[in-house]
């Protein structure tokens, strides 16, 4: 098709999605188990990202080399992979600390109510990049909650090329922190992993879903953990010492 047919397509549905009501929110919830290929990054942006992922993998650099290609690896994805979505602006001071990564929505894509996970993603997220050797333990997530606390965001990406300490299940160490502060204080921090990013690598899924499905899990976990609460059967404090 031609750039004038695709744009008379395009509005086409942009009328009937008009007719019946619907945002992008709505179609993206519907489609959420389909890796769309309107939902992967723009091509140059993707060929630049998964050059970079490839550095991260193939490479061996200094530990501060290393975290400068992460950021700039979530920067390409967010920035340049989805321009009409995010604005991203990097390395923001606060009074006492450093946000690697903030993403706001544009314009356009509050006016379309363009939230592919609900309403929890607010309108705007903080990432924080960890390529660290091991998995990053409760101090950092700790000091990551504080930011969300201080920029008053609800949502927030935790990158760590190895994960976080503590098993999938539990509710101790940095995983069971995560689920604490999502129970106590609203607060959805959602890991991504080397692992998660190949899969955006390797073209297996797109940043939407990743993010949707690890924040449906998280919810889950503490969605029964409420269950059992309620009819007595355990209490979880949330400890906020690291």
């Amino acid at each position: 098709m031609t750039d004038k047919e695709n744009k008379e397509y395009l509005n086409a549905i942009a009328d009937e999605f008009d007719n019946r009501g619907l945002t992008i929110g709505d179609f993206l919830k519907a489609t959420s188990t389909r890796n769309l290929s309107f939902l992967q990054p723009a091509e140059h942006a993707f060929k630049n990202f998964a050059q970079i992922f490839d550095q991260l993998i193939a490479g061996e650099y200094s530990k501060k080399t290393k975290g400068k290609l992460l950021e700039e690896l979530i920067s390409t994805l967010f920035k340049d992979g989805y321009p009409s979505v995010f604005e991203v602006r990097r390395n923001c001071k606060t009074s006492s600390n450093e946000i690697d990564l903030q993403l706001n929505w544009t314009p356009a894509a509050e006016r379309v109510n363009f939230l592919p996970a609900g309403d929890k993603w607010g309108e705007t997220f903080l990432c924080e990049c960890k390529n660290y050797a091991d998995k990053a333990g409760v101090t950092y997530v700790g000091k990551f909650y504080s930011l969300m606390c201080y920029t008053k965001t609800t949502l927030g990406i935790f990158i760590s090329w190895n994960g976080v300490t503590g098993e999938s299940s539990s509710w101790k160490d940095s995983v069971g922190l995560i689920k604490k502060l999502a129970l106590g204080d609203n607060k959805y921090i959602i890991v991504l992993t080397k692992d998660d990013l190949a899969k955006i690598r390797n073209r297996k899924t797109n940043i939407f879903n990743l993010i949707r499905e690890k924040y449906l899990a998280l919810k889950n976990d503490i969605d029964y953990m409420k269950f059992i609460e309620k009819n007595g059967k355990h209490e979880i404090e949330l400890d906020k010492r690291w």
